[in-house]
């Protein structure tokens, strides 16, 4: 069994790592620089991938298999995007990873979303937030071009940033009990 020590550091680590995801996400939108949003978006994977793996061990150790699959598949998905983050943002290499982390955004934040691990309102917008990342996966797959601050994108990541805030909240609420 884990000590209570190693499960605060583990929840320190995830809610830090969610926090770095969704603020280095946000600012890497608001720049122009492309070196400087490259540099924020891999901030922001980083985060969301080391977050997204804790938060798989912590469910599949609490035997809440869809929550850990989805968690998993979120990191995944993730790890797949910041591959193309380094290369330049519309070159084929970083349209095809960003189209795929974005399809797997999908069954990750579904499988998330659907049991009741989380208050309701974070499961509608971690449910809604599938919705534009599977159109926008849909059209770089059919050979669109797609930027992270195109509509469906945005309004992806939008609703994700939600989503993340009330995961974030609801692991300081768990620790706190």
């Amino acid at each position: 069994m884990e000590n209570n020590q190693n499960a605060k550091i583990k929840t320190y680590i995830s809610v830090v790592g969610f926090a770095l995801g969704v603020l280095f996400g946000m600012a890497g939108s608001a720049v122009k620089d492309p070196v400087t949003q490259v540099v924020f978006y891999e901030i922001s994977s980083i985060g969301l991938t080391v977050a997204a793996v804790l938060m798989a061990w912590k469910f599949a150790k609490e035997n809440a298999d869809l929550l850990s699959a989805g968690f998993l598949i979120l990191a995944i998905g993730e790890a797949v995007m910041s591959g193309g983050a380094a290369t330049d943002s519309i070159s084929s290499g970083a349209q095809s990873s960003f189209g795929a982390g974005m399809a797997l955004y999908v069954p990750a934040l579904l499988m998330i979303s659907l049991p009741k691990g989380y208050p309701l309102f974070v499961r509608i917008t971690g449910s809604l937030a599938s919705i534009p990342f599977a159109i926008a996966a849909a059209m770089i797959f059919m050979g669109q071009e797609v930027l992270s601050t195109s509509p469906f994108p945005s309004a992806g990541y939008g609703l994700l940033s939600l989503t993340i805030i009330g995961w974030i909240y609801t692991l300081l609420r768990k620790k706190q009990n």
